[in-house]
């Protein structure tokens, strides 16, 4: 049995990283579950320090070897001299973890294109540190990954305590994580027999510089997804009623479009409202305004918006907050609804078409238990 996995092995050996990868991906995908759980903040706090600390070694050794008279070798600890060897790759495992978790929360906030583009860059970066040396930019590539990390760990931390979001819980993180970093700068300078001054400018604060001034851009261009929130469901219905703590939702929809949530084909009747119903989840004890926004394609105007409605959201239901809009002046056609922030970055969407039904059977209504 053992020969043969080793014989398996050895025929695909050039695709093993990447079915681990793939398969760790998928993992994390279904282990991360809320962006607030106190295991997962903590986890991700340690190993931000631990990549923080694997970079000063290497950008230590890194000066060493370009000036060995500077200062002698630098050995390991006692307690890990003997998977000293392996710190290059426990510090991939750790950053690419930490951009995995981040592209996964971005991800499930994420609803706009243009948030979807910037997700497909964490991607790209992710496998970039998964499969790709990187020479003497390496310890550059690293502290860049590593200010990502640091950026992305703290714009989703501040709103989870403050409560709420927007720009200044954002701005509060980036000033954080200037400070947080300059006094790792100054750690990791006190080496001055070996860190040149123009060498720390160059393999610290040039690229900490560039990742934080490129993700404020995007951010303010709307392309970072809200988190912490996310859309866990929306759907589209013909009625919603409440009983219990539980809302009952009735929708005409056939068996065969399983795809769909409730009625994106609305087949409307005179008198018919639409209902939209979402889930929204939000960290405990988050307590923030969204709004939502009805649009309608126009023919020639593209997509119109019909209504802002504003909802205030409280966190801390595993499913999400519950929240209904509904609507009953509207026209055939296409439609959209959208949750977006008070500064009109979009939580979710969900679209749909309104078509006139103009029969007289009764209609065959489902319910479904939210």
């Amino acid at each position: 049995m053992l020969s043969k996995l080793k014989s398996l092995h050895h025929k695909y050996e050039r695709w093993v990283p990447i079915g681990f990868f793939i398969l760790g991906f998928l993992f994390d995908t279904v282990m991360l579950r809320r962006v607030d759980e106190l295991l997962t903040v903590v986890q991700q706090a340690i190993y931000l320090l631990i990549s923080a600390a694997l970079i000063r070694v290497e950008l230590l050794e890194a000066a060493r070897a370009a000036h060995p008279a500077s200062a002698p070798a630098m050995g390991p600890p006692r307690l890990f001299v003997k998977v000293w060897k392996y710190r290059e790759a426990l510090l991939h495992f750790m950053l690419g973890t930490l951009l995995n978790s981040y592209t996964i929360f971005y991800f499930k906030s994420s609803s706009a294109i243009t948030s979807f583009l910037f997700i497909a860059i964490l991607i790209g970066l992710l496998i970039l540190n998964e499969f790709k040396r990187f020479g003497k930019s390496q310890t550059k590539v690293h502290v860049a990954f590593l200010s990502l990390c640091s950026i992305s760990y703290l714009v989703s931390l501040v709103p989870i305590v403050l409560g709420f979001i927007g720009n200044s819980p954002f701005v509060i993180a980036v000033v954080v994580s200037v400070i947080l970093f300059y006094g790792y700068v100054k750690w990791v300078g006190r080496s001055r027999t070996v860190l040149s001054p123009r060498m720390i400018q160059t393999h610290l604060w040039q690229p900490f510089v560039a990742i934080h001034l490129i993700f404020i851009a995007l951010y303010f261009l709307g392309a970072i997804p809200p988190v912490p929130l996310s859309v866990s469901y929306m759907g589209i219905y013909h009625d919603i009623k409440k009983g219990n703590g539980e809302y009952e939702l009735s929708y005409t929809r056939s068996k065969w479009k399983f795809w769909q949530h409730g009625d994106q084909t609305f087949l409307a009747r005179p008198g018919d409202t639409i209902y939209c119903f979402a889930q929204v989840f939000s960290p405990t004890r988050f307590k923030d305004q969204l709004q939502v926004r009805w649009l309608y394609k126009d023919e020639r105007r593209g997509w119109v918006p019909a209504d802002a409605i504003p909802i205030a959201i409280v966190g801390g239901r595993e499913e999400g907050y519950r929240a209904i809009t509904k609507k009953s002046n509207y026209q055939p056609g296409e439609w959209r609804v959208q949750i977006e922030t008070k500064d009109d970055r979009e939580v979710g969407r969900i679209g749909f078409t309104v078509e006139a039904d103009e029969s007289t059977d009764p209609r065959d209504s489902k319910i479904t238990v939210l």
